[in-house]
């Protein structure tokens, strides 16, 4: 089932970014040769951002770390359009909140027992602060329903993962003491 979020997830993301990196990388296993020519800097276009695969074959993370760190990109990437009023405010709490919950992710990764479990709840919160962000974006017309909707899939997805994690942490802390 993760499995088919994240290939959704991940045609979401190439559709907005205009690009099919994901579908490609997610169809074949591994990452691709980046065979892109650079855009020349007279002609005035940007070129395309890619976002590059985060979760190496020989270097796993655990699945809440390559999450957090693929939608915290993609909300710096949608934000970078955002109305110039919104940037210094709701945006930049959303673009902050997002980095602040890598942080606490390896905080809490970093941490032994009741640190890590505070470290946990916390990114919890943030998870849950970004939410009201991104509704709050998507009232005031900073980004879209489409990238509101690849949001909240993702702060769902994050969720699952980190409560799994914390019950492992609470059940490894419970072998421990038995």
């Amino acid at each position: 089932m993760s499995e088919n979020i994240n290939r959704l997830i991940n045609d979401e993301i190439a559709q907005e970014l205009d690009c099919d990196y994901y579908k490609k990388d997610m169809e074949r296993g591994k990452k691709r040769q980046q065979d892109f020519s650079p855009v020349p800097p007279e002609s005035g276009l940007k070129p395309k951002y890619r976002i590059v695969d985060f979760d190496p074959p020989k270097d796993k993370e655990m699945a809440v770390f390559t999450n957090a760190k693929k939608w915290s990109e993609y909300i710096f990437v949608i934000t970078e359009k955002s109305p110039k009023k919104l940037r210094w405010s709701i945006i930049s709490r959303l673009q902050n909140n997002s980095v602040e919950l890598i942080e606490c992710l390896y905080r809490a990764n970093f941490e032994k027992d009741a640190e890590r479990e505070k470290a946990q709840k916390e990114a919890l919160v943030k998870l849950s602060v970004l939410d009201y962000y991104s509704e709050t974006a998507f009232r005031m017309r900073a980004i879209t329903l489409k990238q509101v909707k690849i949001i909240a899939v993702q702060n769902s997805e994050i969720k699952k993962l980190l409560h799994g994690w914390i019950r492992a942490t609470k059940a490894a802390s419970a072998y421990a003491k038995a």
